[in-house]
């Protein structure tokens, strides 16, 4: 009896291991082919071990890595990818917005406080800690809270936007390994696209500037 419940312990545990290598390997093969189509450098780490990707598109800096991430009951821990782009071109005086799972880490922010949203159209689930209110409301026009909202509301991601007047950094963090070169470059095409409609005129920059 204990040598049957052995054998299908063990059994139950090759496969799962022999599983997650196969998605580790299909993971490396998709990141590699992307890499190379946008001259992105690549590390395929060891045998065992993630994949990352680094490199410039365009104005942005793209970098994709897996992360580990401790449940909320501290007893457990699970890989995640996570997707950062981010523009060194900032927006306004200081902030981040983030969907609930990027709460707790938004919270232990210092010189940043929460501002409730009730001057434009808005969604449960988007919480917004800034620096100065009026700079962040003179900012936030409905046009550009719907962007805000599409990418902080991500399928299947928990997504943050740190920002200051220097640089806007955009991190999403998903439990799907991404296997497929074709996806990645439309998660890539979809976020700067947005992050593109969050960028301020030199005009809008002076006036948010004076009124920091």
């Amino acid at each position: 009896m204990w040598i049957f419940l052995w054998i299908v312990v063990s059994v139950i545990i090759l496969g799962a291991s022999g599983w997650s290598l196969l998605i580790l390997l299909k993971q490396k093969a998709a990141w590699e082919k992307y890499a190379k189509a946008k001259s992105l450098a690549f590390n395929k780490g060891t045998l065992m071990g993630p994949a990352e990707m680094t490199g410039v598109i365009g104005p942005y800096k793209i970098s994709f890595f897996t992360a580990e991430r401790t449940t909320a009951d501290v007893r457990s821990r699970r890989y995640m990818t996570v997707t950062e782009i981010s523009l060194s071109e900032g927006l306004v005086d200081g902030g981040v917005i983030g969907s609930q799972e990027m709460l707790n880490f938004m919270q232990t922010l210092d010189r940043l406080h929460p501002l409730p949203i009730d001057f434009v159209p808005w969604e449960e689930g988007a919480f917004v800690f800034v620096r100065s209110d009026d700079v962040f409301k003179a900012y936030l026009t409905p046009e550009r809270a719907q962007v805000v909202l599409q990418l902080v509301k991500t399928r299947n991601a928990d997504v943050i936007i740190i920002f200051n007047d220097k640089e806007i950094l955009v991190r999403a963090e998903t439990s799907d390994p991404m296997q497929d070169s074709d996806k990645i470059d439309k998660i890539v095409k979809r976020m700067t696209g947005l992050i593109d409609k969050l960028r301020i005129t030199e005009a809008e920059r002076t006036q948010y500037a004076s009124q920091a």
